[in-house]
């Protein structure tokens, strides 16, 4: 053990070599002593509230020397401060609501598995990026903030995709190519893809994540054995949300679609196979119309064809009812209705941009074919609360807004007679546009569009008003003007004939 230091020199912070008296006393003429009560030390494991606080004051600290380092004086060479890392205690809990909530979106991670490999390997800077990112990812489609009572202000999912981005730049991620590389992209373009302004960031990272699947040979189905089980599982599910992101990016956004259908996952040996086959439905919706429907959204749209009979055989297939496991939470099934009956308008608007749709032809291409879509639409959403539309973020938006526009189209191609259906077009619309209307605004420009509609189809008094950022909404209800829920059943088809 080491020799005590007196109390002179323990008071002094200096060198003490514990002789009585010591050496430093007599050469200063003080009364060497030894009557201080040593301190108990601090405990040998780190608590994880002093882990926070180190991180804390870790990163401020480099920050701020870093902040130093660009402004002040000539340049000097060497690497750098560094913030240092996240702590598991904050990080595990995004990875957490990860598990709970949004597996269902996302079916690729076992989030206690992912905490458990941070442990193990802390030095990982691989697996450390993409934890960062899906917590990132997470907190952004769920509109959440760590709030930890060591923390001085709460951490928002920015600070860990900044984190993620600053470990990346620390390795070289692309060579060679691998599946967790192949993640973290995804998850940093599922973050900046609800960013307003960020869209073109979120398709670099969304075709940074295709490049590195196909480097992978995730197109390959001889690819697959190489790997083990576990793996083939979960590359074979991130091929397929890349292969929906990318689709919907076709329509949303223009962008040309390089991946093609493979061998489907299988539920064998999932955790939560009903979860996979509710993500099985979701796929099988996007692979139904073919690469042919999304290539005419496209800037090469007059190189494609695509004649009546093939709109009708994918308004048909499109029609079917999707099995929705009971177990699969409201997160999925909400994505899967409002997928279908997203795509059954977009066929339906590409066959009236073709000429294909007429006043009297019979149900699919009639003018009046949307109000069934949107029937079905809300007879499938009435039972779902706001958070469950909340957490896909832009992409929701936009489809349920396409349901609505198709629908007011229809309306001013065809104004309203009299009928004697308890829900009408107008009706229909005008609680489709509440539910738009009720959501957090992420696309200002949809909701000035569709207001233009509704303006001249139900009056200005009549439209829906939208809610703030911070509005909390329990319920899908219409204001005084209009409906409840409890009408948004599927209406019988020979209700739809208009009188």
């Amino acid at each position: 053990m080491p020799t005590p230091a007196c109390d002179c020199c323990n008071i002094r912070k200096v060198k003490c070599h514990g002789d009585y008296p010591c050496a430093r006393c007599i050469d200063n003429g003080l009364t060497c002593t030894f009557l201080r009560r040593r301190r108990k030390s601090g405990p040998r494991n780190i608590r994880p509230g002093s882990m926070v606080k180190i991180w804390e004051e870790q990163t401020v600290s480099a920050l701020l020397a870093m902040e130093e380092t660009h402004s002040i004086g000539p340049y000097m060479p060497g690497p750098p401060p560094v913030p240092h890392r996240i702590p598991l205690t904050l990080l595990s809990i995004p990875l957490r609501m990860y598990g709970e909530k949004l597996y269902g979106i996302w079916p690729l991670l076992n989030a206690e598995n992912l905490i458990q490999r941070l442990e193990d390997d802390p030095s990982n800077p691989e697996i450390y990026a993409l934890a960062t990112a899906l917590s990132g990812a997470t907190l952004s489609n769920l509109n959440q903030v760590i709030v930890h009572k060591s923390l001085m202000e709460p951490l928002v999912a920015e600070s860990f995709i900044t984190e993620a981005k600053r470990v990346r730049s620390t390795f070289d991620y692309m060579e060679p190519v691998t599946l967790n590389t192949t993640l973290t992209s995804y998850f940093l373009h599922i973050f900046y893809g609800r960013q307003p302004l960020r869209t073109q960031t979120a398709i670099f990272y969304i075709r940074e994540a295709i490049t590195f699947a196909q480097l992978y040979g995730m197109h390959i189905e001889d690819s697959y054995s190489q790997y083990p089980i576990k793996d083939q599982q979960v590359m074979r599910k991130l091929y397929f949300l890349l292969f929906m992101t990318e689709r919907y990016l076709c329509i949303n956004d223009g962008i040309p679609t390089v991946l093609e259908s493979i061998n489907l996952p299988i539920t064998e040996n999932e955790e939560t196979p009903e979860v996979v086959s509710g993500f099985l439905n979701l796929v099988t919706l996007f692979s139904t119309p073919g690469t042919d429907f999304f290539s005419k959204w496209t800037s090469h749209s007059s190189n494609v064809s695509i004649n009546r009979e093939r709109l009708l055989l994918i308004q048909h297939a499109l029609q079917r009812p999707l099995e929705n496991p009971d177990y699969s939470n409201d997160i999925q099934k909400v994505d899967i209705i409002v997928s279908q009956h997203w795509m059954r308008s977009l066929a339906w608007k590409l066959s009236i941009q073709l000429g294909y749709v007429m006043l009297n032809s019979k149900r699919e291409m009639n003018v009046t074919y949307p109000l069934e879509i949107a029937q079905d639409a809300l007879g499938g959403l009435s039972k779902f609360s706001p958070e469950a539309f909340e957490a896909h973020g832009p992409g929701m938006e936009v489809k349920i807004y396409e349901i609505a526009n198709v629908l007011a189209d229809s309306i001013l191609c065809k104004p309203e007679e009299q009928s004697s259906l308890l829900v009408g077009p107008r009706e229909t619309l005008q609680c489709l546009a509440g539910i738009l209307f009720s959501f957090q605004v992420n696309n200002p420009d949809l909701r000035s569009k569709l207001s233009s509609k509704l303006d001249v189809i139900l009056g200005r008094s009549m439209v829906p008003r939208g809610i703030d950022a911070a509005e909390k909404v329990n319920e899908f209800e219409c204001d005084e003007n209009g409906f409840s829920p409890s009408l948004f059943l599927p209406v019988p088809d020979e209700s739809l004939v208009f009188a």
